[in-house]
């Protein structure tokens, strides 16, 4: 499937379309847990289960990452054969939320940390999750800051973080409002994202004309269902 989606474009924008695209990369987190609660709850013969299952779930794993990233990047490349860009812009997160995301990505990352090894100890746990997701946490919060390309098309907005090959894709219809001050650009979206998008104004050239393509572009709605 990640294959075809490369080759063509109908595929991708379909996934897209229906967020089908998002199943397997979510359901790659759902066996971790699920051995976390068995581990907790002392049911006997999980670890034959894992070890049974341990080869075709590091497959499927592996599969449902790429498969979320063509699918993606395909559809933003077709985006950009079919729609025009509205508007383009390079920035980084404003000082305010770099610091809220740095905040929680360290406080969860060291509290899923300790919690795994306190668990470790107390339980005698074979398989745990927990200090390798609170590290991928504080990873995520040393990265958080830096700098992103976004570009506006009809039907949704496009976010590449620098030094990354993949893209974020927020359809028009989950971006909610738009405020501008002078020193930040932000940008509400509905569930499932929880956190609004926020741009720091001074390295974008034009900030006053991206907001008002973004307008145009909340009231048309989009045209991703």
């Amino acid at each position: 499937m990640a294959l075809r989606s490369y080759l063509s474009t109908a595929p991708a924008t379909a996934l897209v379309r229906t967020r089908l695209y998002l199943l397997p990369f979510i359901a790659v987190f759902i066996p971790i847990f699920a051995v976390l609660v068995l581990q907790l709850a002392d049911i006997p013969g999980y670890e034959t289960w894992v070890t049974a299952w341990l080869g075709e779930y590091l497959v499927f794993a592996l599969a449902g990452t790429i498969f979320y990233f063509v699918t993606v990047n395909r559809h933003v490349a077709s985006l950009r054969e079919r729609e025009s860009i509205l508007a383009e812009w390079t920035s980084y997160p404003d000082t305010r939320y770099r610091r809220l995301v740095h905040g929680l990505g360290f406080a969860l990352g060291c509290v899923c940390i300790v919690g795994g090894l306190l668990l470790a100890l107390s339980d005698h746990l074979v398989i745990n999750p927990l200090p390798a997701v609170g590290g991928a946490m504080i990873g995520q919060a040393i990265t958080g800051g830096r700098q992103r390309t976004y570009t506006l098309f009809e039907s949704g907005l496009c976010v590449r973080r620098s030094k990354t090959f993949n893209y974020q894709f927020v359809p028009c219809t989950q971006l909610r409002s738009l405020d501008l001050t002078d020193d930040r650009l932000e940008i509400r979206r509905g569930l499932p994202w929880p956190l609004p998008i926020r741009c720091a104004t001074t390295p974008m050239t034009q900030p006053q004309q991206v907001a008002a393509a973004i307008e145009r572009a909340l009231e048309s709605g989009g045209d991703i269902d």
